[in-house]
């Protein structure tokens, strides 16, 4: 039986020029069941040889040193790591933003219905890569990563472009009432943020991210907040609403090159 070779998918906002970035799809990998084949996770009990064969293969196929991987267990939070910054002993689970001005360093976000957010700055030369779901999203991990651009490199945030990776559509996240009601005291009344379900309302995670990133002071043109929806794609794409902890991870990526 042929191998499949491994897809990425890359945004039009991210610069091509000294950047190296994209999403890979569930394709191309060596994990079996509902982790079949690309999962690049560790938590939910893939073996770790499969993940790492998995994220080898990644970093083949876009070009990069899998050595320069950097990534962190993600916790719905905001704070965000500089890449290189001493982290307190025990601490490092706590971060769910990666940042970094370092050539070849690559960092990782995962998700399976979560947002994996790409950042990048053309002018000060900077990536960043942040795992947001709907917590995070709410605690304003996005915003944090433009502070820390800002603060620790000098980035103007009208130069910062930011592309949101497969996640959960508006057209599957249901809630309940109290999590309607977190967003709405966040964010206020934003036309298109509550959608109406069959049973429940919904969210689109993805006008609640833009209305975050333009208030912090990115251009709408460098926001690309149309991935497609993970739960929808069961052939490309992880889901944890649709598969539990038996499914698999994804992984967003970016770096100076």
């Amino acid at each position: 039986m042929p191998v499949e070779s491994v897809e990425i998918l890359h945004s039009p906002v991210l610069p091509e020029q000294g950047f190296v970035h994209g999403w890979p799809t569930r394709v191309g990998g060596v994990s079996t069941g509902k982790r079949a084949s690309l999962n690049l996770g560790l938590r939910w009990g893939d073996s770790s040889e499969n993940v790492a064969e998995n994220r080898r293969r990644v970093a083949v196929a876009a070009g990069y040193d899998p050595e320069r991987l950097q990534v962190t267990k993600h916790v719905h939070g905001t704070n965000v790591w500089v890449v290189g910054d001493t982290l307190p002993v025990g601490q490092r689970d706590e971060y769910d933003a990666l940042v970094s001005n370092r050539p070849g360093e690559i960092l990782g976000a995962f998700a399976a219905d979560c947002i994996p957010m790409l950042f990048a700055d053309p002018v000060k030369r900077v990536a960043a890569a942040a795992h947001a779901g709907w917590r995070g999203t709410v605690g304003g991990v996005a915003p944090e990563v433009i502070r820390t651009l800002r603060d620790r490199f000098g980035s103007n945030p009208a130069d910062v472009r930011a592309a949101l990776g497969p996640s959960i559509g508006p057209c599957c996240f249901e809630v309940g009432d109290e999590v309607v009601a977190e967003f709405r005291a966040a964010l206020g009344d934003v036309p298109g943020l509550i959608v109406d379900g069959p049973r429940k309302q919904h969210i689109d995670l993805r006008v609640a991210t833009r209305r975050l990133l333009e208030r912090a002071g990115l251009r709408p043109e460098h926001i690309d907040d149309r991935p497609p929806c993970t739960r929808c794609d069961e052939t490309r794409f992880f889901s944890f609403r649709r598969d539990g902890q038996e499914g698999g991870v994804h992984m967003g990526f970016i770096g100076l090159a």
